[in-house]
């Protein structure tokens, strides 16, 4: 900053540490090596698939194949990153599937614990495919203790989407 004499004066400064107990919105981002997904579907199979993937995330990615496949893990990572923690839970837990042209976020057991914990309410999902990599970033907010939302009833991290 300048003051009117054009000498440099002390620039505010601001805490970015976000408080827990503050609302806001909450980003977790992941990137997945397509080529390691496609080790893991031909050294493990079906074992792989139905450890990492629900039956609803295997069909939605069956024409897309690992590309597709890398690109749910890497949502689901991005996912428990904005909730703050993988201890526990297992990641079916967190189920990415088609919902039109956008992804859709399920969360059930731990992982939906977990959100109600945090006050995590709606949470989005965008993928993203290249050069060998999938990448995915997901935003949520956060309700404040005195606010209820919806969200909190159920384990849909979208409310509505049954």
């Amino acid at each position: 900053m300048l003051t009117r004499s054009g000498t440099s004066a002390a620039a505010p400064t601001l805490d970015a540490t976000p408080a827990a107990d503050l609302p806001g919105v909450r980003v977790g981002c992941d990137v997945q090596s397509v080529a390691d997904v496609t080790r893991a579907v031909a050294d493990f199979g079906a074992r792989y698939l139905d450890r990492v993937y629900t039956h609803a995330e295997q069909a939605d990615c069956a024409a897309g194949g690992p590309t597709s496949l890398a690109g749910r893990f890497a949502a689901k990572e991005a996912v428990l990153k904005l909730l703050g923690s993988a201890d526990g839970i297992d990641p079916r837990e967190v189920e990415v599937v088609s919902a039109g042209a956008r992804p859709t976020v399920r969360l059930t057991g731990a992982a939906a614990d977990l959100a109600r914990a945090t006050r995590t309410t709606t949470i989005d999902v965008s993928i993203s495919h290249d050069a060998g990599l999938a990448f995915a970033v997901a935003a949520a907010s956060r309700c404040t203790h005195h606010e209820h939302h919806p969200s909190h009833d159920h384990h849909d991290a979208r409310p509505g989407d049954h």
